[in-house]
């Protein structure tokens, strides 16, 4: 999804020419695809084509004059298909290749200048956007098979930003000669009911503790725009608390529920617990989460500010992707009669924001009132549709290289580790199915059949990470917002060039030899490029909940 303007929000709220005779070949496309109308460049050359697919969407491919065979294939993220305030859905192709809102970054000229050739549709079912996923996989492939069908493509690439992932996934799976790599940025891993699920359950915290009128993900499921104004006439609620907390920075005390109201609990606290217990990151972009001042005098309180700029992001998307899964699986999709909120704490997490957390004593009572608390029952049907959503098998033979933020605040850093550990286990299943049949081998030619087939681990996941400390102060020990950001991990779909283009090199040169380039490469290679880690071992924090 688009990075949400928050700011903006507060402020509403409160014939085809053949590209060249030597790129024809002889590939069926689907009859129904309307021929493209194609321009070329005087100054560079670039053939620019544009059309439209069978069900009436557009789609846009770009071909420079030093064309090397290599095609990138992009997948964008989720767009709403109803306007709010500071989104509009778009008409058309908006993207042609990753671009970084942050680092003001749109890597379409240099992917170009490379020689590789660039296509790019806008995923629209009947001029409707919102969690079509399982059409998106199909356009995707209509649009590979036809741009096949005009061009002459050496190697084929499909990759694409956060919704992306579960796109992505299946498709390669469903169809596995119609790319030769796979690139995931700041993806979701399937299924979206893992992370989603955590921005139901801190909207439900927020109704106990800030604002009992909060309905959260239990206004989600009408369909079509009578569904969107329901949860946009839901969500200034939220707002309003998030612009009260960037004035006072949740200094007030709780007014909600009554047991609490004289507790000398401050609504930081409790917005605390909600982030630790989602999961958000406790870096955000202004705020490293351990810098203090005189003013600022314990890590919590950074941390604490963190989670609150994170937030709005967080809930934006729970609330605007959460309506267009719920279109999908009907409503009712979240229950969290079973949660043990408690449980969702780690003891980590306990320990270093004790006191932002106002000490064991508030720790307590906020666990207490949050187990109290009426509970929100689900229905049956659409829980089981959406836990059988965008399904994968994580079980491609292609390589696929992902990379993602240490502090994305939208799509959930977890999701990356999540995908290897899925990844993972299919591989071994593999490998563990093919060692049984080597070792029953009795003949040459079973050996060597079988040393051609014996499956190969494929992933590489690499993190943009921050610096150790960037947090800047106002003249007054204040934390300054305003201040510059993290030059690095942090926001969604926000890289830097350098590592955008790492990224697109990989991917071109695994596509080409079939492969992830090898440890040691990886290694030399992020090494070289600033604040990607370089430590084989690292991962984020995982999700809260993984199927």
């Amino acid at each position: 999804m688009k990075n949400m303007n928050l700011k903006k929000l507060i402020a509403t709220l409160g014939a085809s020419a053949m590209i060249s005779a030597g790129l024809v070949v002889a590939v069926a496309a689907p009859a129904q695809a309307a021929d493209p109308v194609c321009v070329t460049d005087a100054k560079t050359g670039t053939i620019t084509c544009e059309g439209k697919l069978s069900n009436g969407a557009a789609y846009k491919t770009m071909v420079p004059s030093n064309y090397d065979g290599t095609f990138y294939f992009w997948q964008h993220g989720i767009r709403p298909s109803y306007p709010y305030p500071g989104y509009t859905p778009p008409k058309g192709v908006e993207q042609m290749a990753p671009t970084s809102v942050n680092h003001k970054v749109d890597t379409t000229k240099s992917m170009l200048t490379l020689g590789y050739g660039l296509a790019a549709y806008d995923c629209s079912t009947g001029g409707l956007h919102g969690w079509n996923t399982a059409d998106c996989v199909e356009m995707l492939n209509e649009l590979v098979t036809i741009t096949k069908s005009r061009i002459s493509i050496k190697k084929t690439i499909v990759y694409g930003a956060s919704m992306a992932g579960v796109v992505l996934t299946p498709f390669i799976e469903k169809y596995p000669n119609q790319a030769d790599a796979v690139g995931i940025l700041a993806g979701l891993t399937p299924s979206v009911n893992n992370e989603l699920k955590s921005g139901c359950d801190m909207l439900y915290i927020f109704s106990v503790f800030f604002d009992p009128t909060i309905k959260g993900c239990g206004v989600m499921g009408t369909k079509g725009l009578p569904g969107h104004m329901a949860v946009l006439g839901d969500f200034p609620k939220v707002v309003a608390l998030l612009t009260q907390w960037s004035k006072d920075s949740g200094a007030l005390p709780l007014a909600y529920p009554a047991a609490l109201v004289g507790s000398g609990i401050p609504q930081r606290s409790a917005l605390l617990l909600a982030g630790l217990i989602a999961g958000l990151p406790t870096k955000s972009a202004s705020f490293d989460g351990i810098s203090t001042s005189t003013l600022i005098p314990e890590q919590s309180i950074n941390a604490t500010l963190a989670i609150l700029q994170n937030t709005g992001e967080l809930l934006g998307t729970a609330y605007f992707g959460g309506q267009a899964v719920s279109e999908v699986v009907g409503a009712g999709f979240y229950d969290n009669t079973k949660t043990d909120f408690a449980s969702l704490l780690s003891d980590a997490d306990l320990g270093r924001f004790n006191l932002g957390l106002s000490g064991d004593d508030g720790i307590n009572a906020m666990l207490a009132m949050l187990a109290a608390a009426p509970r929100v029952t689900g229905n049956a049907e659409a829980m089981a549709k959406i836990a059988a959503l965008d399904k994968a098998k994580f079980d491609t033979s292609k390589p696929v290289v992902l990379l993602s933020n240490e502090a994305d605040r939208l799509v959930l850093p977890g999701n990356t580790p999540l995908y290897l550990n899925k990844a993972k286990a299919s591989y071994e299943s593999k490998l563990a199915s093919w060692e049984k049949k080597y070792a029953a081998a009795t003949t040459s030619s079973q050996v060597s059949a079988l040393l051609k087939s014996k499956p190969v681990w494929n992933t590489v996941a690499m993190y943009a990470l921050t610096p150790e400390t960037y947090t800047k102060f106002t003249a007054a020990g204040l934390p300054d917002s305003k201040a510059a950001i993290s030059p690095s991990g942090v926001g969604h779909e926000s890289f830097t060039k350098d590592q955008l283009m790492l990224w697109v090199r990989v991917l071109a040169s695994s596509a080409k030899t079939g492969k992830v380039p090898s440890q040691g490469v990886m290694s030399s290679l992020l090494a070289a490029t600033p604040y990607l880690n370089t430590d084989p071992d690292y991962q984020p924090n995982e999700l809260k909940y993984q199927d």
